[in-house]
């Protein structure tokens, strides 16, 4: 193993990391961080790893590099990781709250994504905590995090909550100035953007893990892998950390890939863009009939080449056009079923729309009348 990639680790875990993504993620930034002299620029290596939120990652991987330069790693490793002490330490708290009131919360992202797919939650950053109940318990919950300080990100009316209930799929909300931050959702994403991630599925299936003492229920390997390949596409996978999720996931947890592909249906090509992204950047295993698969889909190589065209355009973030995003979401879906219910989930109001004015349940509809043009004025 390369002495770059060795820093802070027993043999054992030298072993057991020639197997992990990570490594490649810290060689991917140091190739782009090189200089056309062959020197690595360390600024920007930082900068790279700090926009796409992997610094704990490098880290740990990097060991040769000016003491300036590890010290300004090593400050940054050792403040996420206790800011993730802190937030999984709330997190816990909140689940135990819910738990006590009859709620079943179950958390994923965040603490409980970092220790599924990298055993340590230091190793992931994160700024939010996301849980999801089921639906008929939101508003209780909703009250609850607003008994504990919570302040919702949008103020809307108990008739605006219900129609968000049947239009979209999470809340947020946020205490100490912005320092705390959850996401309460009922599904991982509405089923017009995503058919695969149905609530109730997803309920079905679930395991217990031991977050700090703390027993919490989760999604299983397999819904969790299609949550952050939605998630991720959601998000037009702007990040690398998103990537490495993935890669990390598919390195420590076994599949049933004719199963997961069967129920990935009409949204086949969302979750194949995320395992090709993995496979293609990190390294992760696929078998080869899922490569395959990827291969023989020439729409799939061309929005890869997209993706990696704007991960690696510099150390600060450029957001997609709207043009961008609109033929992006057309482009990673296959069927003129998935296309026109992406349309329909265009059209659906949104809180932001709901906040924009304040209407009597009786007008609930207006809000789709006037969602086509709020949406044209925000996106010219």
């Amino acid at each position: 193993m390369s002495k770059l990639f060795s820093r802070g680790l027993t043999q054992t875990d030298a072993d057991q990391i020639r197997v992990y993504p990570r490594e490649s993620a810290a060689k991917l930034l140091l190739s782009r961080a090189r200089t056309p002299a062959g020197d690595v620029d360390w600024e920007y290596l930082f900068q790279l790893a700090r926009r796409h939120s992997i610094v704990p990652l490098v880290y740990t991987q990097l060991d040769v590099a000016p003491p300036e330069v590890l010290a300004k790693f090593k400050q940054h490793y050792i403040e996420n990781s206790a800011r993730n002490t802190v937030l999984t330490a709330e997190l816990c708290r909140l689940i135990n709250l819910f738990r006590d009131e009859g709620i079943e919360a179950i958390p994923y992202k965040g603490p409980v994504l970092a220790l599924f797919a990298y055993g340590d939650i230091a190793l992931r950053r994160f700024v939010d905590l996301d849980v999801i109940v089921e639906k008929s318990n939101v508003l209780k919950a909703r009250e609850i995090l607003l008994k504990e300080g919570y302040i919702p990100s949008k103020s809307l009316s108990l008739a605006q909550q219900e129609l968000l209930l049947r239009t979209q799929h999470n809340m947020q909300f946020s205490r100490d100035d912005h320092q705390l931050i959850i996401e309460l959702h009922w599904e991982i994403a509405p089923y017009l953007f995503a058919s695969t991630l149905n609530g109730e599925r997803l309920w079905q299936d679930l395991i217990t893990l031991d977050l700090k003492g703390t027993p919490v229920k989760t999604f299983s390997a397999a819904d969790l892998l299609f949550s952050l390949c939605v998630h991720g596409s959601r998000h037009l996978w702007e990040r690398l950390g998103w990537i490495c999720d993935v890669a990390e996931l598919l390195a420590r947890h076994t599949f049933d890939w004719p199963t997961l592909l069967k129920r990935a249906a009409d949204n086949e090509r969302m979750f194949l863009l995320g395992l090709h992204l993995a496979a293609r950047l990190l390294d992760a295993p696929l078998p080869d009939d899922i490569k395959q698969r990827c291969a023989s889909d020439p729409r799939l190589e061309s929005l890869t080449h997209n993706i990696i065209e704007h991960l690696f355009n510099g150390t600060t973030h450029v957001p997609a056009t709207s043009r961008e995003i609109f033929k992006y979401n057309l482009g990673v879906r296959k069927t003129f079923s998935a296309r026109a219910r992406y349309l329909l989930y265009m059209l659906r109001p949104t809180d932001g729309d709901l906040a924009s004015h304040s209407l009597p349940s009786s007008l609930n509809f207006a809000y789709y009348l006037t969602r086509p043009f709020r949406l044209f004025r925000t996106k010219i």
